[in-house]
């Protein structure tokens, strides 16, 4: 990519915007670095390690890296002969050193919820033994400990003695002297590295010493007695010892740095890269950012895409409570059909922001940010993105604003091809305007002609005539509010816009008369296309006004549908639910007469057999007349029994509430193999009713048969990651079908977070499933959208 369209695009400003969401040097330096890539793997990793970071951050949190520092120039120090590090910089290799093991070690434990990313750090040296040595030696203030060394720790204990020594030696001399008495204060002070004491200056002939020094004013001196000058000898000697083994383990300690920077130096660019990730992740949040779907060369299809820089200014103005408003969401479409997209429309409408926003899109997407767009936005990985934006004037080149546009021009020609979008802002501007136009026009033709995407703003109307002309060319447009005479911001596809220079003009506070003489001098084949494109967008407005309406209506009607067709299978359920009570009733009552005949049968078997055949035959007429009155309703559907099914039958199944036609009969499982639509079911007859038959349709033709066994154990978690939408789709209806035969009432789907495109996809399905009767994401706590949970009715 060329610095002129990181320039124009303000590339850089998005990436300084982006570096104050990390936490450590290393990670703003990360994002500051981040280039756009044209590997498709890549982008895709890069893409995906985001969306990873995010579910990290709502589930787990993420690990602080906010006091650390760059270490690069203290490894570099290390290697270097004669020199060492001290302890402070020794303390900032230690936290490099703990952060990486604390980063490993999360990276591990997380490694379910974000595999990618554990592959990432999986090789982060742990520095096992640097930081038990540093830790061991160091402390958290930047002192060295008493424990680095057994001489040091003697050497200390001296010092502690002799100190001691010298405070009751000092404290004596004053006494000796008499200037406790004499209202002298009592103290003792260091200066030079030497124990002495403060007493006014003109008391210092009371004790012999030397004078170190003297207070500002001259009114204190600082006096060491002769006899404290051996003492003092000693402590001297001893602070020598401890600077030279304070030396010898520091010595000892940078060299063991210097011995592992090559994977110290590698510890610190993976914490830059993940806090560079964490930053991305953050910024995606606070954006509501997607990830985009790519491909090598699809279409442009972005859905409700705002300005990135400006939707991030808008919300830090937010945050200081100062009224801002966001910027408006475009879409902005190019496919290979129609690869030219020509926006016209007032000044100050949003075309440069809506050209700008789609350069940003596919910068971000290939340096692996998330976008600020709607799920579903596509962005095609591009070989280059080349733009031509704003007054390019170079004076110090000697260059006019044509022609510092005319050499832009040129190296887009050089390198357009089928893998390249082209942005360029007013082509044609800085010359005559019908020469401009005509060189603009070329250009398209050939741009066009090379499959390369492009999207241009113009104010000419000679452009605008080539957009409505072109077949590869989409004419779109910012609107325009006549009445409150102002842009809206929105883009409308299908017609060119009006610039209404004149309105604004007048709006901006040009004088009338001088807007009046202006429009006189009008050129009116100009002013009559500007009345018909004017006709032809207010024709636009009323008839998308018109499909809204009916579209409305279509809504409502879909509305009342389904309530309707909701309660009829509320009703069916119901009166499959009272048919079941009755009939359970029935079969008690039955069991019971059954039982009070059993008795009498039992008191008769002593009687005669006229007796016998009596009370049976009243048996047999109790228990008629009990079905008949309790059951009447389930005569149609009675069960069947196994001889009397045939191949060719129709039937009706119970527990699938559905009709299907026998295929075929196994007496010794008790089962049959009916056809349901297209799909073969084994069932056990006690399921099954003989149904009255119907009139065949093309629907019930035979297709290709699924064998489902009724006794295999329901399904309760689908697992699809990883598959495409059209292989997920039948795996989910088989599911379903056979978490209904088992009476299953809900089901898991897992499909992870991805583009979204496969959970809309999913859920979108869902909905028109009759079984189903809701589906929604999971809780956060357990997934929350990367899993849907579905009702089955």
């Amino acid at each position: 990519m060329k610095e002129h369209t990181f320039q124009v695009l303000e590339y850089h400003h998005l990436l300084e915007i982006l570096s104050n969401y990390a936490t450590c040097p290393m990670g703003r330096l990360n994002c500051l670095n981040l280039n756009p890539s044209n590997d498709f793997a890549f982008i895709d990793n890069e893409l995906r390690l985001v969306s990873e970071m995010r579910l990290l951050l709502k589930a787990k949190g993420f690990v602080s890296l906010s006091d650390l520092n760059d270490i690069l120039p203290l490894l570099s120090k290390s290697s270097t002969e004669g020199s060492y590090l001290d302890p402070n910089e020794l303390l900032y290799v230690l936290n490099i050193a703990q952060a990486s093991q604390h980063l490993k070690n999360y990276l591990e434990s997380q490694h379910s919820l974000c595999p990618r990313m554990f592959d990432l750090g999986k090789d982060i040296p742990a520095h096992k033994t640097l930081v038990k040595s540093l830790k061991g030696t160091i402390s958290s203030n930047g002192a060295i400990e008493d424990s680095a060394s057994p001489a040091l720790k003697i050497i200390r204990k001296k010092k502690i003695r002799l100190r001691s020594t010298l405070q009751k030696k000092l404290e004596n001399i004053q006494k000796s002297a008499g200037l406790c008495d004499a209202g002298q204060d009592n103290l003792i002070t260091v200066r030079d590295g030497r124990y002495v004491i403060a007493l006014r200056t003109d008391q210092k002939s009371r004790i012999g010493g030397i004078i170190h020094d003297y207070s500002n004013t001259r009114v204190t001196c600082f006096l060491e007695p002769f006899e404290a000058i051996g003492h003092n000898n000693r402590m001297a000697e001893l602070n020598r010892e401890e600077k030279d083994e304070e030396r010898r383990i520091l010595i000892r300690l940078t060299k063991m740095v210097s011995d592992v920077a090559e994977a110290l130096e590698y510890s610190q660019a993976m914490i830059g890269r993940l806090d560079g990730l964490y930053a991305r992740a953050r910024f995606s949040e606070r954006l509501s950012c997607v990830m985009p779907e790519i491909a090598e060369k699809t279409s442009v299809e972005l859905k409700g895409a705002r300005n990135p820089i400006l939707l991030a200014m808008a919300l830090d103005n937010r945050q200081r409570d100062e009224a801002v408003e966001e910027p408006v969401p475009v879409d902005i479409l190019l496919d290979e059909k129609n690869n030219i997209l020509v926006i016209s429309g007032p000044n100050r409408g949003g075309k440069t922001v809506t050209l700008k926003t789609l350069g940003l899109m596919g910068l971000m997407t290939q340096a692996g940010i998330h976008i600020p767009a709607a799920e579903g936005s596509r962005m095609p990985v591009f070989n280059e993105i080349m733009a031509d934006i704003g007054d390019d004037q170079d004076i110090q080149a000697g260059l006019s604003t044509f022609s510092a546009h005319t050499e832009h021009l040129n190296h887009i020609i050089g390198h357009a091809d089928h893998r390249s979008l082209v942005i360029i802002d007013e082509p044609g501007m800085g010359t005559d305007p019908d020469e401009g136009a005509s060189l603009a026009m070329a250009v398209l033709d050939f741009l066009s002609q090379q499959g390369a995407f492009a999207a241009i703003s113009t104010h000419l109307n000679r452009l605008k005539s080539y957009g409505v002309l072109n077949e590869k060319v989409t004419n779109a447009c910012v609107e325009f509010d006549r009445e409150r005479r102002r842009p809206t911001f929105e883009i409308r596809y299908g017609s060119p816009g009006i610039s209404h220079g004149l309105e604004i003009a007048k709006e901006m506070g040009i004088p009338l008369d001088i807007i009046a003489r202006a429009s006189g001098y009008l050129d009116h084949d100009e002013v009559r296309l500007n009345r018909l494109i004017e006709k032809l967008n207010r024709l636009m407005t009323e008839a998308d006004r018109e499909k809204m309406m009916a579209e409305e209506v279509k809504r409502k009607y879909h509305a009342e549908t389904k309530k309707i067709e909701d309660k009829l299978i509320a009703l069916e359920e119901e009166t499959t639910a009272l048919l079941e009570e009755k009939r359970i009733e029935a079969e008690d009552t039955i069991t019971e007469a059954r039982e009070e005949l059993k008795q009498a049968i039992n008191l008769l078997k002593d009687k005669k057999e006229h007796a016998q055949a009596f009370v049976t035959n009243r048996y047999d007429a109790i228990t008629n007349k009990l079905r008949d009155y309790l059951a009447p309703e389930t005569s149609e559907r009675a069960g069947v029994d196994l001889k009397e099914i045939q191949a060719g039958q129709l039937v009706y199944h119970r527990r699938l509430n559905q009709k299907g036609i026998v295929q075929s009969v196994d007496p010794v499982g008790g089962r049959a193999y009916i056809m349901l639509g297209k799909i073969k079911v084994a069932a056990e007859i006690q399921d099954l009713e003989m149904a009255k038959e119907e009139k065949k349709s093309g629907s019930n033709r035979r297709g290709e048969p699924v064998s489902w066994d009724l006794t295999h154990a329901p399904t309760w978690d689908l697992n699809v990651i990883g598959y495409r939408v059209e292989e997920a789709i039948p795996l989910i209806d088989k599911t379903i079908d056979r978490a209904l035969v088992n009476g299953q009432t809900s089901l898991r789907i897992i499909h992870g977070f991805g583009t979204g495109r496969l959970r809309q996809a999913i859920r979108s399905h869902l909905r028109d499933v009759p079984f189903v009767k809701a589906c929604d994401s999971a809780d956060l706590k357990v997934g929350g959208g990367a899993i849907t949970i579905v009702d089955l009715s």
